[in-house]
């Protein structure tokens, strides 16, 4: 966007003979040009208007423009220009006029690879992987949109005491430090305004102990943890339970400045298949009565998930390079809140010094994710939730009392029968659904599952992928 300077001093209007006042909107539209409006087109072709104040981009409408112009003629005190204003001012400020503002490219303020930025009240901060930097806004290397403006200030980053939120964090990772590296890490991922569509993760924050009788637990913090980030970057929040996946408007709140897409407690049905082409190939938005918008990989917000089920995608690398998976300790639950351990509501009731220690602990977050990259936690009970997700409790427990031999032909019927006894109430899974789980287990197990039919038997056999030994009957 271009530097512009307020020569509103110049006017727009003259006066004939008689003292009859003329709007002249060629000069007009000079004024607003000079006082900071443009008009931008963004990729849907629709028109939007903005404002330049400063380092500061706001987004403005033409009853914004009207009431600028009627504040500057009350300024100068000029009520005869005014009234001929007033009267004509549909005319003077029309959309076909307004048209005649020059056109400004659509702000993009989005971090570098290297640095990201935190915009208080009173000072701005750059946040790079050894360093930190204030700011004036003024001062700014580019300019920023009005929504980047955080509604605080800020006075000490300096951490002279461990925020309530570190440490709620701390509690979230049970204590483990290897794993609260990882979560800030995480922390740090959401709040770099920065995306590299090749590296592109969906962060899914789900509990570390799963029900698998049909309840879910929740409460465990995740959703406060995303509070967090809202805190300090913008975030558009989808109901998980009522995501419309199929429809064409479900994406319709994301804007431009969008920085964290939250989908929150989503159900057990939810698939991260239907987010892969947003998380790599950018978002489509369709929003009602205007043209369809695209945001490309490099400028779509980074997506966050919370739920109290394993998030099933379809398995393999490509889902395993578009996730990012974290378990929850259960520190927190129904009998031990936040609000239970701390004595007050979290963001509602923090004072100065607080928000100070949070903001130097999530700034702090960013320079460990610039060190050290977006960092992927060991798995506690996640391999093992995954597989009872996608078989049975039931068929989990059958192995892992059994353990299947390998690289070995072993008959199909013999397990399977060995299955249902230990397991009566598993009858009504038929064979067929028994040989899915078995190759859901060899792959999850990184195992190589073959089959073959010897005479009028069938076989499997589950091989070592550092195994050379060839396949026998004994």
């Amino acid at each position: 966007m271009s530097k512009t300077k307020n020569n509103s001093g110049v006017p727009f209007w003259e006066f004939d003979d008689k003292g009859r006042v003329s709007i002249i909107q060629s000069k007009l539209i000079l004024f607003l040009e000079q006082s900071g409006f443009s008009k931008v087109k963004k990729v849907d072709g629709t028109i939007m208007y903005v404002k330049e104040v400063g380092n500061i981009v706001y987004e403005v409408y033409d009853s914004d423009i009207i009431d600028f112009v009627k504040q500057f003629l009350k300024k100068i005190d000029n009520e005869n220009v005014l009234e001929a204003f007033s009267k004509g001012v549909t005319g003077y400020l029309s959309v076909s006029k307004l048209k005649l503002m020059v056109t400004t490219e659509l702000l993009n303020d989005r971090d570098i690879k290297d640095a990201s930025y935190f915009h208080f009240q009173n000072i701005s901060w750059q946040v790079g992987p050894n360093n930190l930097k204030a700011i004036l806004i003024e001062n700014l290397p580019k300019k920023i949109w009005d929504k980047r403006l955080l509604k605080r200030q800020v006075y000490l980053l300096t951490q002279t005491k461990q925020s309530d939120f570190q440490t709620f964090c701390e509690n979230l990772c049970g204590g483990d430090n290897d794993r609260f590296l990882v979560l800030q890490t995480i922390i740090g991922y959401l709040l770099h305004r920065y995306q590299d569509p090749k590296n592109a993760r969906a962060i899914i924050l789900v509990d570390e102990k799963i029900s698998f009788n049909g309840e879910a637990n929740g409460g465990t913090g995740k959703t406060l943890l995303i509070k967090g980030i809202e805190a300090c970057r913008e975030v558009v929040v989808m109901d998980g339970k009522n995501d419309k996946k199929n429809s064409w408007f479900r994406n319709q709140r994301i804007e431009h400045t969008t920085d964290v897409v939250f989908y929150d407690d989503v159900t057990a049905d939810f698939n991260l298949e239907q987010l892969y082409s947003m998380i790599t190939t950018g978002i489509t938005i369709e929003k009602k009565y205007k043209g369809e918008v695209y945001i490309k990989p490099e400028d779509a917000p980074k997506i966050v998930i919370s739920s109290n089920y394993i998030v099933n995608g379809t398995g393999g690398n490509t889902d395993i390079r578009r996730r990012c998976d974290f378990e929850v300790s259960d520190h927190y639950g129904p009998d031990n809140t936040p609000f239970d351990e701390f004595g007050k509501r979290f963001f509602d009731d923090w004072d100065q010094n607080e928000w100070d220690s949070f903001y130097s602990f999530m700034l702090n977050c960013v320079r460990k994710y610039l060190k050290h990259g977006l960092l992927i936690a060991e798995p506690i009970n996640l391999k093992k939730n995954t597989l009872i997700n996608l078989t049975s409790i039931e068929f989990y427990s059958f192995l892992k009392d059994n353990p299947v031999e390998q690289n070995k032909w072993l008959l199909k019927k013999d397990l399977y029968e060995s299955f249902v006894k230990e397991y009566p109430n598993q009858k009504q899974q038929s064979p067929h659904k028994f040989t899915k789980w078995m190759k859901t287990y060899a792959k999850d197990s990184k195992l190589i599952y073959k089959d073959r039919k010897a005479g009028e038997k069938y076989q499997f056999m589950l091989v070592t992928n550092d195994s050379g030994k060839e396949a026998t009957n004994d």
